[in-house]
Order: structure tokens, then C-alpha cells, then sequence
């Protein structure tokens, strides 16, 4: 296997906290590789910032792995009864994704990206669905009206989710750019939590 064929194949556990925002779709159809937001209409399940019942587990440059709780699955058409455990939904879902990216001080803070997919597999467990998702397309949104143009992705996959799986690599392995002396505005919080406690640090020495 090649390099860039591992880099199509590998995938990482999605760290909590990276997952800003996700919102999938099922049944929807668009017309001549395009989708409109009238097509779309609202998601059929919604999480923002870690709620709504959906969880990414782990992601690759051509797959999704996420765990929704019962309710978020149910939305989805995704039964839990014993007749429909691991059936399929016919037709795929889209997902709307917005990830954080992991590296410190970087250009991209957000990956912001529309996807179809295909499913997989789904397994039921207590309380929650595990689905697989296999990206087949992403959506570039049109200039000149609300909707989006989708391209073919199957093959190569989506190179901003090879560029977040490699930044949460490196991460997982320490290896990381030199944190900015400055403020982040971003992460304002966790800026003042690391002030604090260097704070208390220099306290105790002296």
C-alpha cells in the first residue's frame, strides 16, 4: 500500500469537544447533481457543541462513524425493534458537519463541510444506534443561488478530513506547533483556566 492510499484508508477516534456542529437528512432527492435548501429543508436530526443525541466516534477521508442516542436515530427512520435491527435505510443521508480543528493558532479554525453519504451498517445497542457511513459525494454551495452543486467523492474521499485525521494524529502524539504568547479570542475560557493556573503556580514558588 502506497502512501497516499494509506492516507485514504487510515481513520482516528473523533476526540470529544472537536464536533461543533452536525445535522443529517434522510430521504432527501435532489435533480442534476444539485440540491437545493428547498429540497433539503430542516435536518431530521440536529446536534450543536455535544448535545442533541449525536456523536461522531471516528472519521476517515471516506467515512463517518457516529453513535445517536435512540430519539436521533428514531428521527433518522432508524427503528430499534428486534425485525429491523441492522436492516439498512433505503437511500442515503446527508450530513452537514462543522469540526474543530486541533492545532493551535491555525489559519482554518473550523472545517466546514456537506456530505452524502451512503450507510454501511447500523447496530443496535442499549439506548443508542451505531451507524457507518460511506461518503459518496460532498456539496460546494452555488454562487448565484441557495442550494448546493455535489461531486463525486467515493473514490478519493475529502482531503479536509485527511488534513483534520492527520491534525488529530499529531495531536494524539504531542507533536504540535508552539502555542501563540498571545490571546485567542476562540478559546477565551481555556485561556483564562491556563492563566489561573499558572497563576497558582508562580504563587506556590514564591
Amino acid at each position: 500500500m502506497d502512501e497516499a492510499e494509506r492516507r485514504n484508508n487510515y481513520r482516528v477516534d473523533a476526540p470529544p469537544g472537536f464536533l461543533r456542529e452536525v445535522a443529517l437528512w434522510s430521504g432527501r432527492e435532489g435533480s442534476g447533481g444539485r440540491l437545493t435548501l428547498e429540497d433539503l429543508g430542516p435536518p431530521d436530526a440536529l446536534g450543536l457543541a455535544g448535545t442533541g443525541g449525536v456523536a461522531l466516534t471516528d472519521v476517515s477521508t471516506r467515512g463517518l462513524r457516529m453513535r445517536l442516542a435512540t430519539e436521533a436515530a428514531q428521527c433518522l427512520g432508524l427503528a430499534s425493534d428486534a425485525k429491523s435491527a441492522g436492516a439498512l435505510p433505503v437511500g442515503g443521508l446527508y450530513v452537514y458537519l462543522k469540526l474543530l480543528s486541533p492545532v493551535v493558532g491555525a489559519v482554518v479554525r473550523n472545517y466546514t463541510l456537506f456530505l452524502g453519504t451512503r450507510v454501511t451498517h447500523v447496530d443496535h445497542v442499549p439506548g443508542a444506534v451505531l451507524l457507518g457511513l460511506h461518503i459518496t459525494s460532498r456539496g460546494v454551495p452555488e454562487k448565484a443561488e441557495k442550494a448546493f452543486r455535489m461531486f463525486d467523492a467515493g473514490r478519493y474521499g475529502v482531503k479536509e478530513l485527511t488534513r483534520w485525521c492527520d491534525e488529530v494524529a499529531r495531536m494524539g502524539r504531542g507533536v504540535q506547533p508552539v502555542p501563540s504568547p498571545g490571546l485567542d479570542l476562540e478559546h477565551l475560557l481555556a485561556e483564562i483556566d491556563a492563566a489561573r493556573a499558572c497563576g497558582a503556580m508562580q504563587a506556590n514558588r514564591n
